[in-house]
């Protein structure tokens, strides 16, 4: 592609009715959060002057691996942290109210942006966010720097290194749930309706993950962009490379960052969601990337026997692979434009 770096630069934001110039980009910043297989579930329903309703779209769930929700309800929390984050950033406070009732409901949480003081925090904190899979280093996070993560949120923010009895627990379950899942026929069709391996099939759908966002490089990048399809992704071969880059990846990192909540409930898991990407954020200026692992949450029986396993009460939202790295690379993961996730 002429590389998915460039197709985030080329994005022009384009006029909304009902939304000012200021609405579009925070509602822009708010779309670059995280989500599963990048499936960017949210929709915004407006309400009102300043006023939204966020909601999420069913064709964008995952129902084979997140047949709760519980992931997606994580990723709204996600986008309504960006999105308080990017309000300062316009002069506005934004008031959230979450309303759902359940995982399921049409609508999430109620937005209402009122005038505040405009913060200095830059756009870059959250344009440059993004996954990393490769080239973490092994080196000790700094004792400051774990500090710099957690933050206010050392009750629910967890740090475990990769030779610890903790780390050694989930590095092995990390690999364990990913052979689970990666013979799992109905997670693999699942994502392999997620990839988009052509340029074109990028530029239609604006979401999905790419040879890019994966990290492929050099001739395999080439050869996937040009030869693979979704029938790839359910051959032996795409299982047993997959396989081989996690035993690498659960070895060569600094280890593990956690989040828990008390309950699972809406409240709970837009909270974790926020708390998530608020440590991420904050990771940009330590040269500290993660790494979301999410099949530990999601195949039996690591999901019910985290908690246990690392001695916590509540429930497990995030395991997050983390280390240092020597720079950060553009973001290249596709996103939608405004307009596309706006409901009049």
């Amino acid at each position: 592609m002429e590389d998915e770096a460039a197709m985030r630069k080329e994005y022009t934001l384009q006029y909304v009715p009902g939304l000012t110039e200021a609405e579009i980009k925070i509602l822009y910043l708010a779309s670059l959060a995280p989500s599963g297989h990048n499936t960017q579930p949210w929709i915004i329903t407006i309400k009102g002057p300043k006023r939204w309703v966020i909601g999420s779209d069913r064709t964008r769930w995952l129902p084979a691996v997140d047949p709760d929700n519980r992931e997606m309800m994580l990723s709204i929390g996600a986008f309504i942290e960006n999105l308080s984050v990017a309000a300062g950033m316009y002069g506005y406070e934004a008031e959230i109210d979450v309303i759902g009732k359940d995982n399921y409901s049409s609508e999430i949480a109620e937005v209402r942006l009122v005038k505040g003081k405009e913060t200095s925090v830059s756009d870059k904190l959250i344009k440059e966010r993004r996954t990393v899979r490769k080239h973490l280093l092994k080196s000790a996070i700094r004792t400051e720097d774990i500090s710099h993560l957690v933050e206010n949120d050392k009750n629910v923010v967890f740090y475990y290194p990769l030779n610890s009895k903790e780390g050694t627990y989930l590095s092995q379950a990390n690999l364990l749930a990913n052979k689970a899942q990666v013979y799992r026929e109905d997670a693999q069709t699942e994502l392999a309706e997620w990839i988009r391996w052509t340029d074109r099939e990028a530029r239609e759908y604006r979401n999905g993950l790419t040879p890019e966002s994966m990290e492929m490089q050099g001739i395999v990048r080439w050869y996937a962009k040009h030869f693979f399809s979704k029938g790839d992704v359910l051959g032996k071969t795409f299982r047993n490379e997959t396989l081989k880059l996690i035993e690498d990846q659960v070895q060569t990192c600094a280890g593990w960052l956690v989040v828990k909540s008390d309950s699972s409930t809406v409240a709970d898991l837009i909270n974790a969601g926020r708390v998530l990407q608020s440590a991420w954020l904050r990771a940009h200026e330590k040269l500290i990337a993660f790494h979301p692992m999410t099949q530990i949450l999601e195949e039996a029986p690591w999901r019910t026997e985290l908690a246990k396993e690392l001695g916590h009460s509540g429930s497990i939202q995030f395991v997050i692979r983390i280390g240092y790295i020597k720079e950060y690379i553009q973001p290249v993961s596709l996103r939608m434009p405004v307009s596309k996730i706006i409901v009049m």
